[in-house]
């Protein structure tokens, strides 16, 4: 359900803001990028039904969809600039957290190598990342899940970004901005939520506020609003 009317706790700063990055800060899914031009494409397709029902996990989907992947780091590099795109608006939205104070946490389900190469080129290499890692070579690509994903997810039965979250919040309003099936849980622990794209369907279905967004310049106006406990509407 698009919110209408969503009021901060009295004390509005400092916020976190937990972004996610693939199709959020990206234009285009890099993983999905990456499958396409050096593994198998369609695997994911096939796979999503099976993800969406519950019967196998992110992590299992990934690794079948990452076993056919053969390409060099640099091959993935190269891919990755030309094609994944950034989101407009999201320097923006690092500028204006970094000035009021708000803690931003780039928070993915991707992979460590390639948030870090766009976000070097975006000048924005001091950020906080929580993702697991990929291990690219011309002989296969190995998948490394990340530690710091805590014990199993009392919703999903399995370790997700709640974890992350949780071990990062130090009692402050929670922004959280995401697109996709890794940003379900987590959504639940924020006090104002951005979707897009198969998050918004989701929280459509089970009738929860959030608000849409295209760009981060939304994003950005939604928070202001927030802060000042404003209604915020769609």
């Amino acid at each position: 359900m698009v919110a209408t009317s969503l009021v901060p706790s009295p004390a509005v700063a400092p916020l976190l803001l937990a972004v996610d990055f693939d199709g959020t800060i990206t234009m285009r899914d890099t993983l999905h990028v990456i499958v396409d031009e050096y593994g198998r494409a369609g695997v994911w397709d096939e796979l999503e039904p099976d993800l969406v029902a519950g019967r196998i996990t992110i992590e299992e989907a990934m690794s079948e969809q990452f076993r056919t992947v053969t390409a060099t780091p640099d091959e993935v590099s190269a891919l990755i600039r030309q094609r994944a795109g950034v989101r407009e608006g999201f320097t923006d939205l690092v500028q204006f957290a970094e000035q009021r104070g708000h803690r931003l946490v780039v928070m993915s389900a991707g992979f460590r190598s390639v948030i870090d190469l766009v976000m070097a080129d975006l000048g924005l290499g001091h950020l906080e990342v929580v993702s697991n890692e990929a291990i690219f070579s011309a002989d296969g690509c190995t998948l490394v899940f990340s530690d710091d994903r805590g014990e199993l997810c009392e919703l999903c039965d399995r370790r997700c970004k709640r974890h992350a979250m949780r071990v990062r919040h130090e009692g402050e309003p929670v922004v959280y901005v995401g697109d996709g099936i890794s940003d379900r849980c987590v959504s639940g622990l924020a006090d104002l939520v951005f979707a897009r794209a198969g998050l918004a369907a989701w929280l459509d279905e089970r009738d929860r506020e959030y608000l849409p967004f295209d760009d981060f310049h939304q994003v950005i106006d939604g928070v202001k609003a927030f802060e000042a406990g404003e209604r915020v509407a769609a």
